[in-house]
C-alpha cells in the first residue's frame, strides 16, 4: 500500500506575528521538530508545501520535497499537496505547526489506515480530535474540490472516520500564537 504524507507548512502566521514555523524551540526551529517527527520509510512520497524561502530549505535538508504556494485560502494548499504526489492509496496530512506529534502515533496512523483502508484516519485524545488526518485515495477528488478557509473534513462525506489515540494530548497542540508556543516550549524543557 502507497501512503503519501503531505506537510502543510505555508500558513501566514497572522495570530503568530510571524513566521511561526521558523521560531526556535528549546534547541532547533519549530518546524524540525515537526519534520523529524515523521518516519519517512513508512510514506512513499512526502512533500510540503511552503510559501517561505527559508521554510523551503529547511525542508529540503529534511529530504522533503516542496511545491510553493503563492499564498491563499488552506483549501489552495490543500489543492497543491495533492497534485504534487501520485500514485498514492492513502495521504495523511500534516500541521508543520503541530511539534510534539510523535512518530508513534504517526505509525499508528498509518497501520490503523492499513488495516482500514477505507475510512478517515485521524489522531485524537480522549474524544478530541485533531491533525494529523490520513485520507483515503478516494475522497482525493473531493479534496481537490474544497474552496476557501475549508480543511480536509469538510470533504469526508459520509465516509467513516477512525480516531486513533494519542499518547497525550500535548501531542494534538500547535503553535498558532506565542503563547501556545511558549506552552510547547515548557513541555519540552520539562520532558528533554
Amino acid at each position: 500500500m502507497r501512503i503519501a504524507c503531505i506537510v502543510l507548512a505555508a500558513g501566514k502566521s497572522t495570530r503568530f506575528g510571524a513566521n511561526k514555523l521558523l521560531a526556535p524551540l528549546v534547541d532547533r526551529l519549530l518546524l524540525e521538530h515537526t519534520l523529524e517527527a515523521i518516519p519517512l520509510p513508512c510514506f512513499s512520497q512526502v512533500v510540503a508545501v511552503v510559501s517561505d524561502p527559508e521554510v523551503e530549505t529547511l525542508c529540503r535538508r529534511h529530504g522533503v520535497k516542496t511545491v510553493a504556494y503563492q499564498g491563499g485560502p488552506q483549501s489552495q494548499s490543500i489543492r497543491l499537496g495533492l497534485e504534487a504526489i501520485q500514485d498514492a492509496d492513502g495521504c495523511l496530512f500534516v500541521l508543520g505547526d503541530q511539534p510534539l506529534c510523535s512518530s508513534d502515533s504517526i505509525r499508528r496512523l498509518v497501520s490503523d489506515f492499513q488495516a482500514q483502508p477505507k475510512a478517515v484516519h485521524r489522531l485524537a485524545y480522549q474524544g478530541q480530535p485533531s491533525s494529523p488526518t490520513l485520507f483515503p485515495a478516494r475522497l482525493f477528488p473531493a479534496l481537490k474540490k474544497l474552496t476557501g478557509e475549508h480543511g480536509g473534513m469538510a470533504a469526508v462525506g459520509d465516509a467513516p472516520v477512525w480516531y486513533t489515540e494519542a499518547a497525550g494530548p500535548q501531542e494534538l497542540w500547535d503553535a498558532d500564537t506565542p503563547e501556545k508556543l511558549s506552552r510547547i516550549q515548557q513541555y519540552l524543557q520539562a520532558h528533554p
